[in-house]
């Protein structure tokens, strides 16, 4: 299996429809202002449109490639937004910064790459370590139905379906590929299986199969809402959908915003990663990803 994040091309290309939650994000860091830390900000999809807004924009993110294609990008932008930009390669369960962004964002369901209830109250509570008093965080996820989960749950257990069916051309190597997904549900973990086969004209295939492996973990509102308090953030706002929709049972994207409280202390979030670490023998940073 390999990681949808070592082909930063092919990514940009399966995404590049994907821009409501650019306008969306980029409207709430127009409301509330700067600096912006931007968390898994990836080929710099969202950190592009808001250094254009003119924010100064912090990036994060672990993979390399991703960073790669983000400084690619940010690099054909005019000079004066290029200087209000910064990319970091860092663990997002691992965050150390100062309190001094006035808005933090971890867009298109960054989150739940963080699978335990330990990483994610460390990426909670490193994320409101960082914000000024008064900042916001936002951040959405998806959250499949019954429907789409029964996709994961086969009647043969060795016969996955295949979904997603098509056919299309690499954007970097030009070569046919036929694509297709399968799904698994792990406990709360949705593991995506996409798989991508090179084709000649005529549909046959060439050479071995690439699997990429994409784990989403499943929270729920509720669970969001208990994270954000333990990490001294308060929730003041949720969506359904970048539309502005309200949150109903069968929704699958929802948008969360949470804000740091003016009164909060250094202190308090300190308190927040002690409780966190109970378990630290069950959890390593790998510093090689800072």
């Amino acid at each position: 299996m390999r990681s949808p994040y070592e082909d930063a091309v092919l990514y940009d290309w399966e995404y590049r429809r994907r821009r409501d939650d650019v306008r969306f994000y980029c409207t709430l860091a127009d409301e509330r202002g700067g600096p912006v830390l931007d968390l898994g900000c990836g080929t710099g999809r969202l950190m592009a449109p808001l250094l254009r807004a003119g924010h100064t924009v912090v990036g994060v993110d672990a993979a390399p490639a991703m960073l790669a294609r983000a400084a690619a990008r940010i690099g054909r932008l005019p000079a004066p937004s290029r200087r209000r930009a910064l990319l970091l390669r860092a663990d997002m369960r691992a965050l150390a910064f100062p309190p001094r962004f006035a808005f933090a964002v971890a867009a298109f369901h960054s989150i739940q790459h963080l699978e335990t209830d330990i990483d994610l109250a460390r990426f909670f509570a490193g994320a409101a370590g960082a914000l000024m008093p008064g900042g916001w965080l936002a951040f959405d996820t998806f959250a499949p139905d019954a429907q789409f989960l029964a996709r994961a749950t086969p009647p043969r257990r060795d016969r996955l379906r295949r979904w997603g069916t098509t056919r299309f051309t690499h954007p970097a190597t030009g070569q046919r590929t036929a694509y297709s997904e399968t799904y698994r549900l792990a406990g709360k973990i949705l593991q995506m299986t996409l798989h991508y086969q090179r084709i000649d004209g005529r549909g046959h295939q060439l050479g071995r199969e690439r699997r990429v492996l994409l784990s989403h973990r499943q929270i729920e509102p509720a669970k969001i809402d208990e994270l954000l308090r333990a990490a001294g953030l308060k929730l003041i706002a949720s969506w359904g959908g970048f539309d502005g929709r309200p949150i109903e049972p069968a929704t699958e994207q929802q948008i969360f915003l949470a804000q740091k409280p003016a009164s909060a202390s250094r202190a308090s979030l300190q308190g927040a990663l002690r409780r966190t670490d109970g378990e630290r023998q069950k959890y390593r940073v790998s510093r090689r990803k800072r």
